[in-house]
């Protein structure tokens, strides 16, 4: 499994940064760069290797983390 982790808040003005399996994976000047890396990056994977196992964990303005698939929609472990 590949979990990306976009936080809400920035680590420094103008400074986001991305990570892929708890390492970090970019530096963003914004969030929504680092959401648009993000899937990109989660959609050519699962391409490459036909499987779903990849989650966008997005921290909302709530600070709770909430788990998305590269269609945006809730992410459903599948068994």
């Amino acid at each position: 499994m590949v979990v990306f982790d976009i936080p809400f808040e920035s680590v420094g003005p103008g400074l986001w940064l991305l990570q892929k399996n708890e390492s970090e994976y970019g530096e963003f000047c914004s969030r929504d760069d680092a959401l648009e890396c993000a899937i990109t990056e989660a959609r050519r994977l699962e391409a490459a290797t036909q499987t779903s196992n990849v989650v966008l964990n997005i921290e909302g303005i709530d600070g709770v983390w909430r788990a998305f698939d590269t269609s945006i929609k809730p992410y459903h472990r599948l068994s």
